[in-house]
């Protein structure tokens, strides 16, 4: 996600020690940590639900796709088939 290396991490530690003091740094990164879980588990949910909605219009679609295809299926059976004509070929009966 974010591309930090090792010295980026590095000096961020270095200005929180002395801003926060090192009393402080472990209670403020327990609670960083907190927050950041918080945020991972809110986008994972969000991103979840996102997925789930997709996959419920795609499930709307193709139902809506078959029921088109029941109807017209439907509409083909009720119609009566054209009736075929009997064939009027006479046969000899003259034994050839």
């Amino acid at each position: 996600m974010f591309d930090i290396g090792f010295w980026e991490i590095l000096v961020i530690l270095v200005i929180l020690l002395i801003v926060v003091g090192p009393e402080r740094l472990p209670t403020v990164a327990r609670t960083t940590a907190l927050w950041i879980r918080k945020a991972r588990r809110f986008v994972s949910q969000v991103k979840q639900e996102v997925e789930e909605e997709l996959r419920a219009e795609e499930l709307r679609q193709s139902l809506e796709k078959n029921k088109d295809l029941f109807d017209l299926d439907e509409t083909i059976s009720e119609k009566p088939l054209p009736k075929p004509k009997p064939s009027h070929s006479k046969k000899s009966d003259d034994g050839a």
